[in-house]
């Protein structure tokens, strides 16, 4: 064996492995925006304001999933209305309730799973354009619900979602199981 030749090998592998340690901890500086990491994946939720429809700001949720497992296996994530459950919330995380909106009409679209390959991220539009538009200052519109926000609300509630996966049974490494809250989200605008 030459022993030149294993050792800059081994020089190499350690590189590597500092490196990618290096990066890891760099990523630590991103943790509050998170979710805490469950079974490989963390969750967050950011907001976008659209053009205004109808008079009302449109506000859209997007969810952000990242794979953080040190598995070469793809993370299969269900995002259906069965897994992820979006929540309007004042500061205290109580839920807010008796929100006015219109009926829904039509068609839903199906997200099913979402395939997170290796030290990976994805941002998915949450919108869902089904809901009747109300008159008021602003409006986010789920699957899992819609809600009119007022003018004096500005600032003072909170969106999260909440992700369940049930163990499957099969490929014990693809599909993900868990249940992950995000972390707050205000709800503002321009």
């Amino acid at each position: 064996m030459n022993t030149k030749r294993f050792t800059i090998g081994l020089a190499f592998a350690v590189s590597l492995m500092l490196a990618r340690h290096c990066s890891s901890a760099s990523a630590t500086n991103e943790t509050d925006f998170w979710s805490a990491p469950t079974n490989g994946l963390q969750a967050r939720i950011a907001l976008a304001e659209k053009p205004k429809e109808f008079g009302t700001r449109w506000i859209v949720p997007y969810l952000e999933l990242r794979n953080v497992r040190d598995l070469a296996h793809p993370l299969e994530v269900r995002c259906d209305r069965q897994h992820v459950q979006f929540e309007l919330v004042d500061a205290a995380g109580n839920a807010v309730t008796n929100r006015s909106v219109m009926d829904r009409t039509g068609p839903v679209p199906d997200l099913g799973s979402i395939i997170l390959p290796l030290d990976s991220s994805i941002r998915i539009s949450m919108e869902c354009r089904n809901w009747g538009v109300l008159k008021a200052a602003a409006m986010i519109s789920t699957d899992s619900g819609a809600w009119v926000i007022q003018e004096a609300e500005r600032g003072q509630l909170f969106l999260r979602a909440r992700i369940v996966g049930d163990k499957a049974e099969g490929d014990r490494y693809k599909i993900w199981h868990g249940k992950i809250e995000t972390p707050l989200v205000k709800v503002d605008w321009k």
